[in-house]
């Protein structure tokens, strides 16, 4: 996971392949297949798109029926570790100082 920083300081993760995440709001859509509290592992970047993440092995068994979530929206999602504990970003004190 790469971070970029917002103009007040504010951490802003750029996930790719790989990355852990958390679920932070269900998944949108008539049919919610993704709940918040789920966690797993990115497996595809869609841009716009969202995110494709792997729960199966993770917060779900890995024989479950619904093991991949398609196109989450990466607002939808937090970072976290392997265990799903979030991962706190910090703020890029530098950019705040010079604002201030």
């Amino acid at each position: 996971m790469r971070v970029t920083y917002q103009a007040d300081g504010s951490p802003v993760p750029i996930y790719e392949p790989g990355d852990m995440v958390r679920l932070v709001r269900d998944e949108p859509g008539p049919i919610v297949t993704a709940r918040a509290g789920e966690w797993g592992e990115v497996l595809r970047v869609r841009g716009r798109d969202g995110l494709d993440i792997r729960f199966a092995g993770y917060s779900r068994p890995s024989t479950a029926l619904m093991p991949i979530a398609t196109a989450i929206p990466t607002s939808y999602v937090a970072p976290c570790d392997r265990r799903g504990v979030p991962l706190r970003l910090q703020r890029d004190l530098k950019l705040k100082q010079e604002i201030a």
